[in-house]
């Protein structure tokens, strides 16, 4: 299996993440923004409702196998909140991925958060040097600052939260819908090892361009 960009610990694999993952043996967390089962308009994958069951539950059946003693976050929809207890693990919790600016809506409330759903598998350790608390409020003004033309990129600040809490230093962070690479980057400025797959080679291209900086200015919470 050929990488498509590998440095200072982090490596990303170009292809389909159903066949790249059962070749990956092991990882100390999973953090990941799949597809959302929505039909979603802007998307850039297949985003299939009816197939979106088979997808998650691969995908947390992956993350047991690969993840004994850690943390899984797994960015998801609203709209499909009243599934989530059919598919993710018994004691799931959601982490409130929160917004410091909201577009305003037809629908009377705003969308200020993101629900990610995370579980525990096995006795995962407390990370003493974090704020080990479940929400953040992301910087969006820096993502539109940033120009990034993927459809859906994460908040770096978020996403230097979550990786923080979730895996410890130098623990290998797992992103099997790597997008254009924010999760990786966040474990990289983390002193954490990452294994990122992206299907579209326009984006991880990105995400390796983004890795292959040395120098990178973020935004203030």
């Amino acid at each position: 299996m050929k990488h498509y960009y590998k440095h200072a610990g982090i490596t990303i694999y170009h292809g389909d993440c159903r066949e790249i993952l059962p070749t990956i043996e092991a990882a100390g967390a999973l953090i990941t923004d799949p597809p959302f089962g929505i039909k979603w308009g802007r998307a850039t994958w297949e985003d299939s409702i009816d197939d979106y069951p088979e997808l998650i539950s691969w995908l947390v059946q992956e993350g047991h196998r690969l993840v004994k003693d850690g943390w899984c976050f797994v960015f998801q929809a609203m709209p499909n909140v009243s599934k989530f207890h059919e598919w993710f693990p018994e004691g799931w919790r959601i982490y409130a991925a929160c917004k410091n600016f909201a577009q305003i809506r037809p629908t009377g409330i705003w969308h200020s958060w993101d629900p990610v759903v995370f579980w525990a598998n096995g006795n995962p350790c407390r990370n003493e040097e974090a704020v080990n608390r479940d929400y953040f409020v992301g910087n969006v003004a820096g993502v539109f600052r940033d120009k990034n033309p993927h459809p859906c990129p994460k908040p770096i600040d978020t996403m230097l939260h979550i990786v923080s809490i979730a895996a410890p230093a130098q623990g290998l962070v797992l992103d099997p819908f790597c997008g254009s690479g924010t999760t990786l980057l966040a474990a990289k400025t983390l002193n954490r090892r990452a294994i990122g797959i992206e299907i579209d080679e326009q984006y991880a291209e990105i995400a390796a361009r983004r890795l292959g900086q040395e120098v990178f200015e973020f935004a203030s919470n």
